[in-house]
């Protein structure tokens, strides 16, 4: 998914009430203002991903953190969560990443089976160079913000590595603490708002006022499913 916020976008329907009968393919949005703005974004695209990305004080550009699952047909693959990690001061261990996680599980909770295995390879590229005792409090941080959400992290291979595993029923969220001091850091799917590409409604508007039928709306997935997370060999970009 393009995290450009730049896109035109326009914002219409919410979930009608269950949210895992209602998590459509396409792009859901929420906002919040307290004393900082909080935009949040999730993007779900069917057999390919389902994306997070988060915005403060800010609605367009890169996402400040963003989160992928590869969606596979026997697994999920955690892609990558980037931004919030110790280079990044203003987004590390300040909720940011838990709230994207907390989107995800939601979000894979409602469109995929229980007994699907949740899989991934946790590392951080950016530690390469720092000092073996900061890798080590790095490393066992990231096992424990994991760990929070029902995955096991286990150890193997040569050189060994972190590796996520679970299924989507030990997936929960966690509803404890606030981002930046406030808002929730768990935000319920039932509150995020369908986001439709503008060029979509305007060919309706355009089909309505020549007395046609207006046309549905268009999936903005084209340029997306481009950057769909491939299975990955390699190892998975951690950066909490």
């Amino acid at each position: 998914m393009s995290t450009d916020g730049n896109a035109s976008v326009e914002e219409g329907e919410r979930f009608p009430g269950d949210p895992a009968a209602a998590l459509t393919p396409g792009v859901w949005s929420w906002r919040g203002q307290v004393q900082d703005r909080l935009f949040l974004r999730l993007h779900f695209v069917p057999g390919a991903k389902i994306e997070v990305g988060i915005w403060w004080n800010r609605d367009g550009g890169h996402a400040d953190v963003q989160l992928i699952f590869g969606l596979y047909p026997g697994s999920i693959e955690l892609g990558s969560l980037k931004g919030n990690g110790f280079n990044a001061p203003g987004f590390h261990r300040a909720g940011f990443g838990t709230v994207a996680v907390n989107i995800a599980v939601q979000a894979l909770q409602a469109v995929c089976p229980s007994k699907m295995l949740v899989e991934g390879v946790l590392s951080n590229t950016d530690e390469i160079g720092l000092p073996a005792q900061e890798c080590e409090r790095l490393e066992a941080n990231r096992r424990a913000f994991w760990r929070r959400f029902g995955l096991d992290v286990v150890r193997r291979g040569s050189p060994e590595l972190d590796y996520l595993y679970g299924h989507v029923r030990d997936l929960h969220t966690v509803t404890t603490g606030e981002v930046a001091g406030q808002f929730a850091r768990c935000i319920p799917l039932d509150q995020f708002e369908r986001v439709w590409p503008k060029s979509a409604n305007l060919r309706s508007a355009e089909a309505l006022s020549q007395g046609g039928v207006a046309a549905p709306p268009e999936e903005s997935v084209d340029a997306d499913l481009a950057e769909t997370p491939r299975r990955a060999t390699r190892q998975s970009r951690m950066a909490n």
